[in-house]
């Protein structure tokens, strides 16, 4: 009874020792059996079951032979089209093999080249009628401005480009003989930086019983008013020619004429595309400018007159 007892007391332990190597095992055993579980998911109806089963074996396969820790992937067909789904990513199937031999493709492009994966996606893209857009090496360009263009006008003094047209109203001192001559004056100018590059046309009169008319047309360089908005005073040098003509009696005429260098002082203000002047002129006949008849008339050789003009300037942005 004794020796029994012993016996039946050693039964417990070996069930329990038993018991606990077999949970063991089977928790060993249990995780492989549920990874074994786990297959494609089919989405697609176009997929025979024979094909599903041809691509499920080589898709895990495959997973396997790469380390098998990768999720796997899902085939979708739908009215608008077939493709993968696979982390977090969507390949297009183009229908150029079977669905399970370019699934299977897709897989294996995008475990060993990353790059050939990217190609197919954008072959897909392409062949759909969709844009792929490929990021350069450099930054992205800025968004379009919502703003309106600036004008073209400059807004302050400062900024015009200036340069511009004149008219003048010029009276000349031409000699105590030949008197006061007045007539119209025009300057033209453009700028070429700070300074400004042009000419003058000048028509002047006598009232006198002798008529007599002094012409100009000279290039001129200048500076400052009238053609700069933002200046008050300017200077300006010219040279050229001056003819004088005059008519002594009926119809027949003399003229003569002489080269002239002038140099004047300009005060000027401009209010928007026009402005007011006034300036004075010396003019220096380096030859003596005469006309020789039954009474000669001669010009002095430095003379001098005053303008009273309008310019309208260029305001365009320099």
């Amino acid at each position: 009874m004794e020796e029994g007892a012993r016996v039946r007391r050693k039964i417990p332990i070996k069930a329990l020792l038993c018991a606990f190597g077999a949970g063991a095992f089977g928790g060993f055993w249990s995780t492989p059996c549920h990874a074994n579980g786990a297959h494609v998911e089919n989405r697609c109806p176009k997929l025979s079951a024979s094909a599903y089963e041809e691509l499920d074996a080589r898709v895990l396969l495959l997973l396997k032979s790469e380390g098998g820790a990768q999720p796997l992937p899902a085939v979708v067909c739908t009215d608008d089209g077939e493709w993968v789904e696979w982390r977090g990513k969507r390949f297009t199937i183009m229908g150029r093999a079977p669905i399970a031999d370019e699934v299977v493709d897709l897989v294996e492009a995008e475990l060993h080249d990353p790059d050939l994966s990217a190609k197919a996606t954008e072959d897909s893209a392409v062949a759909a009628g969709e844009p792929v857009l490929e990021r350069g090496a450099g930054s992205a360009p800025a968004l379009p401005s919502t703003t309106q263009p600036s004008s073209r006008m400059a807004i302050r003094a400062a900024d015009a480009r200036g340069g511009g047209l004149s008219a003048a109203a010029e009276s000349e001192l031409v000699s105590d003989q030949i008197g006061w001559a007045t007539g119209p004056a025009f300057d033209f100018g453009t700028s070429v930086g700070p300074i400004f590059l042009g000419g003058r046309e000048a028509f002047r009169f006598t009232f006198a019983e002798r008529q007599v008319a002094m012409m100009d047309f000279e290039a001129s360089l200048g500076y400052g008013a009238p053609f700069n908005p933002d200046k008050w005073f300017g200077v300006v040098l010219r040279f050229g020619a001056e003819w004088m003509v005059a008519y002594p009696s009926g119809n027949s005429g003399q003229a003569a004429v002489v080269p002239l260098v002038s140099a004047g002082l300009r005060l000027g203000h401009n209010a928007g595309l026009a402005g007011w002047w006034v300036g004075t002129d010396v003019r220096f006949r380096p030859n003596q400018l005469a006309l020789h008849s039954t009474n000669s008339l001669v010009a002095s050789d430095v003379s001098a007159s005053l303008s009273l003009g309008i310019a309208f300037v260029d305001w365009s942005r320099k």
